[in-house]
Parts: C-alpha cells; sequence; structure tokens
C-alpha cells in the first residue's frame, strides 16, 4: 500500500505547479481518480469562451468544464490587506458521470456493507485519522496552498487543518452513534449491528382480530410472532455540503462512513482540498475496505442538470443532507421530490445581554463574551451571533456598543478581515438608506493606505427592526436596545438558530421560553460553539434522521 505522499508524488497531485496549477483528484467509489494534464492556454481559453457566452464580466466566471476535466478559478489573497489580487489558483478536477455513482446493487451492499461489524467501522476510521495526522509536511504544504485562495484569517485555517484527524476520532464516533441511535435503553451500535429485541409481547391487528373465517393449521412453519424485532439499517446518502467552513465535508463524510452507508460527498466551491486529502487517506491506508468502496467524494458546479437530474431523481439516494443558502435549499426541495430530505437550513444567532451586566459592571464582560460568539468561523457559521440586544438604557446601550466594538478591533487585529466587494457595498447602501439614523461604530483595517483602506468590522445601534437579509455576515454586530429582554422574544423564530445570555440568572429563567419559539440551543453567552457527542442539530438527532428503522 502507498502512503499518502506516495500517492501525491505518483500522481502530481495537491501541489501547486507550473501557473499556479494545481491537481485535484476524487474517490469514486473506492477508486482515487486522478485528472488529466491540462495547460494553461486550455485553461485560460476556456474561461474567455464562458465568459463570452454567458455575458458575464472578466473573472466572474469560478468554474468552466472540459471533455476529460472541470476546472475551478480563485482569486490569490494579499494575505497583509486581505484584498484580492488580479491572479488566481486554477484547481484541475476529474470528470465524472453521475451515472457511474448511484449504489444499485443492493444486495452486495448488504453483504458487505450493512453488515460490517460496527468495530471494524471504528478501526477504519482510526486509521484515517492516524493517516491525517502522521504526514505533517503534506499538510503543511497543502495549508499553503489553501492559505493563498482563503478569505478566513490564517488562524482559521490553522484550526482547520489541526483538527482534522479529531473529526474522524472513532471515540467519537462511537459515542455520537451509541448516543444518537440508542432506544429502549439500548446502545445505538447493537441497533447498526443486528436486529434487537424490543418486546416480547405483541397482539393481532384490527383486521387479523375482524376477520370473519377461522384459521387453520398449515403445513408451514408461520406463527403469528410475539417478539418484535427493531434494527437500524443504512442508508443511501448524498451530501451536499456548504463552503463557509471546511469542516462540514469532513463531517459528512465522518457520518456516512459511522453509519455504513453508501454515500456521495459534494465538496463545495473553496473547499474541495480537505476531500481530496480524505480521498487520498482512504485510498493509501485501506483501499479494500467496503467503507472506501462504498464512498465518493466530487465536485459539480452547483445547478449542474447532467449531474443533478440523476442525483435527485427518485430512487437514486435513500437520504439527501443539504447544506446552504436558501435558495439552493429551496431548489434541492423542489427537485428531490421522492426523497428524504435533511436540511440544515442557514440560521444566525443572537446574543442577549440583560441589565444585571451594567448593575454588576460586567458590561465588558459580556461584550468579550458577546464577541466570541460572534467570531464563530468569522461570522460565517450558522450558530455565529449576528444580533445583541441589550437590556438598558440609552447610554448604557452605547457604552456595550462601544466594548463590543473594542473587542473586534482585537479581533482584527489578530485575524484580519476580508470585506468581499458585495459586503462593502451592502455597507454603504445601508449607510446611506436603510440605517442612515442608526449609530455606527466603525473598525478600519489599513488605515491611511488610500488604494486599501476600508472597514474591517462594524457596530450598528439600531432602534428599530433590522431585517437580517441585509446582513453581512462579515463581522457585523447589530446592537438593538430593549427594556426587557422578554421584549425580544416575538423576533424568535427558527432561523435564529442560538441564543447565548448573559447572566445565567436570566438564561435559566427564560430559556424554555426563548426554545420553544424555534431556537435550537441556549448555551451562557460566550459559548456558542462549544460541542459535545449526541447533541442535537437544527432540533434533530441527524443521525437517526439519517438511518432507515426497520421492524421485524
Amino acid at each position: 500500500m502507498a502512503t499518502i505522499e506516495e500517492l501525491c508524488r505518483e500522481h502530481d497531485l495537491l501541489t501547486l505547479g507550473k501557473d499556479n496549477i494545481v491537481r485535484v483528484p476524487f474517490l469514486i467509489k473506492g477508486t482515487l481518480r486522478v485528472p488529466p494534464v491540462v495547460g494553461m492556454d486550455r485553461i485560460q481559453e476556456a474561461f474567455s469562451a464562458k465568459e463570452e457566452a454567458t455575458g458575464k464580466p472578466p473573472n466572474a466566471v469560478t468554474t468552466v468544464r472540459l471533455e476529460d476535466a472541470q476546472v475551478l478559478r480563485e482569486p490569490i489573497m494579499d494575505r497583509e490587506t486581505m484584498r484580492t489580487t488580479d491572479e488566481f489558483v486554477y484547481q484541475v478536477l476529474p470528470a465524472f458521470d453521475a451515472e457511474e455513482l448511484i449504489e444499485r446493487d443492493f444486495d452486495r451492499v448488504v453483504d458487505e456493507l450493512y453488515n460490517l461489524p460496527f468495530e471494524e467501522v471504528l478501526d477504519f476510521l482510526g486509521k484515517l485519522s492516524s493517516a491525517l495526522s502522521s504526514c505533517p509536511e503534506l499538510l503543511d504544504a497543502l495549508q499553503q496552498v489553501f492559505r493563498r485562495t482563503a478569505t478566513v484569517a490564517d488562524m482559521y485555517i490553522d484550526f482547520s487543518f489541526t483538527s482534522l484527524g479529531y473529526l474522524l476520532n472513532p471515540d467519537a464516533a462511537r459515542e455520537m452513534v451509541d448516543s444518537e441511535l440508542s432506544s429502549f435503553g439500548i446502545q445505538g451500535s447493537r441497533f447498526m449491528d443486528n436486529w434487537v429485541q424490543v418486546s416480547d409481547t405483541s397482539m393481532d391487528g384490527l383486521s387479523g382480530q375482524l376477520c370473519p373465517t377461522e384459521a387453520k393449521e398449515t403445513s408451514g412453519d408461520y406463527k403469528s410472532p410475539e417478539k418484535m424485532y427493531l434494527r437500524a439499517m443504512p442508508t443511501r446518502q448524498l451530501h451536499l455540503t456548504a463552503g463557509n467552513a471546511p469542516a462540514i465535508p469532513i463531517i459528512s463524510t465522518c457520518r456516512a462512513i459511522s453509519l455504513k452507508s453508501p454515500a456521495v460527498i459534494k465538496s463545495p466551491y473553496g473547499a474541495t482540498l480537505g476531500g481530496a486529502l480524505v480521498s487520498l487517506a482512504a485510498c493509501a491506508v485501506a483501499p479494500d475496505h467496503p467503507s472506501v468502496r462504498n464512498l465518493s467524494i466530487v465536485y459539480w458546479p452547483g445547478g449542474d442538470e447532467s449531474v443533478e437530474d440523476v442525483f435527485f431523481g427518485a430512487e437514486a439516494f435513500d437520504r439527501i443532507v443539504i447544506w446552504g443558502a436558501p435558495d439552493a435549499v429551496a431548489s434541492v426541495k423542489r427537485r428531490a421530490l421522492f426523497t428524504k430530505l435533511v436540511t440544515l437550513n442557514p440560521r444566525y444567532g443572537m446574543s442577549w445581554i440583560g441589565r444585571e451586566a451594567f448593575e454588576n459592571g460586567e458590561y465588558k464582560e459580556a461584550a468579550r463574551r458577546a464577541a466570541i460568539d460572534t467570531m464563530v468561523w468569522n461570522q460565517k457559521a450558522c450558530i455565529a451571533s449576528s444580533l445583541h440586544y441589550v437590556e438598558g438604557d440609552e447610554n448604557q446601550v452605547m457604552a456595550y456598543a462601544e466594548a463590543v466594538q473594542k473587542e473586534l478591533a482585537e479581533w482584527d487585529r489578530v485575524a484580519p478581515n476580508f470585506l468581499d466587494p458585495s459586503a462593502q457595498g451592502q455597507i454603504r447602501r445601508l449607510r446611506r438608506g436603510k440605517l442612515m439614523n442608526a449609530q455606527w461604530l466603525v473598525n478600519k483595517q489599513n488605515e491611511g493606505d488610500k488604494k486599501n483602506e476600508g472597514i474591517s468590522s462594524v457596530v450598528i445601534v439600531v432602534k428599530g427592526e433590522f431585517d437580517m437579509m441585509d446582513h453581512t455576515l462579515s463581522r457585523m454586530v447589530i446592537v438593538r436596545p430593549v427594556s426587557r429582554l422578554e421584549d425580544a422574544l416575538p423576533y424568535l423564530n427558527n432561523s435564529v438558530s442560538t441564543v447565548g445570555l448573559f447572566p445565567e440568572s436570566r438564561r435559566m429563567e427564560l430559556c424554555d421560553r426563548i426554545l420553544a419559539r424555534g431556537v435550537s440551543t441556549s448555551y451562557p453567552l460566550g459559548m456558542a460553539d462549544r460541542m459535545s457527542t449526541g447533541l442535537a442539530h437544527d432540533g434533530m438527532k441527524v443521525y437517526s434522521e439519517l438511518m432507515d428503522w426497520k421492524n421485524r
């Protein structure tokens, strides 16, 4: 067996080559598929032709399809100014036929994957995790490639790569399965490996009891069963992952492997390298393992009908997991009418600060904690805090807002922010229009550099209602004063993922009333992204949703 590094050297993969071209492999049902060698002339010709055909401005086209490959184009970032440059990194990826990824051989899957002992799945995850942790030079080189186009600060990138091994941790996988699939006091992994007796009594249904003819002896072994059995059976899964955090494709991959499920994982634009790395690791440590032979990790541009018409068709998959923007989720719901969807909708978090913070002189500590919740994955995560409701008078609210501004300024210093042109334009429009009468507290980046100077973070005190569709999700905090924290309850709904509260006494007082309105989580302020195995995700136990519960 080859190591990950040997596979990369053999096929010239995941290395930034001439003209900033990187060759990125796919995993197709356990087989490593490498892209062809494509020169810059062919790449530039394809992008120019698509720009002309679509009428889009130069550099607005991010993907092109060649006869034998796909090419992604991402702008290179100036890491000092956190602004895009005129240069690009080009990822060359393989082509594939959607039909070849669909699993239709049910008997084979049952024999080799569904009946695979869970302990063997955990053993494979352990090998996968170890392989990713034992190639530091490759990880460092890949991190430098990712850094060139990443729109988040280096500290986020560093954490993403150091956490790869943890995301595939077998002990965590065991705990998730055993807790989320548990039933009748029985550990979840038992339901995956065997039929489990859950009742020793049963009775005939209504029709059997009302049958007008008498039962007769049969020559066979037919009898009415008294004992009832339950099993959690794997499903064929399609995971459409989001690009707001590069860990998401790895999380989806771990879920599919842990649940012994044939799966197709779509790596998102901007985060294909992580999926490619896991693909290489899988082929390196156990290329013939059933979990590998039934796994595909690929990319295609969203909306590609040649792929999605197949994937969203009836009977192609048993589950489709969709993360993403509202329009993407709505599109899949509309097209995949006959497949059960597990939707992880776009959501946002809130911070609630009670007047006790001012009475006890702790409002600066509350601001520090609220900033931590705001900065979860640079405010791109669905649990990151975007709106802060503050119980206090005008002076107290302004004092809190200024404290948050100072906290964000410190984050800007250690983790410089990238504000894309659309977010910059949105801020200008809000400042001149809807929020012209609000109080703006602005932190600037590259101050004094006329070419690169701009907003790095902003706190806006808004006395009226705020439309979340106007939020940039780019280190923008909306502070809204309220006379009582209870006045913010009408603004809660299923779109709100998390509410962090300060002080703790108010959280315990309001927790149930908050959660009853569709919110999934209420934690102490500053703990929005704390993690534990077995907890609900978006109001559901995702592992259980991904399984088919069978009766016998």
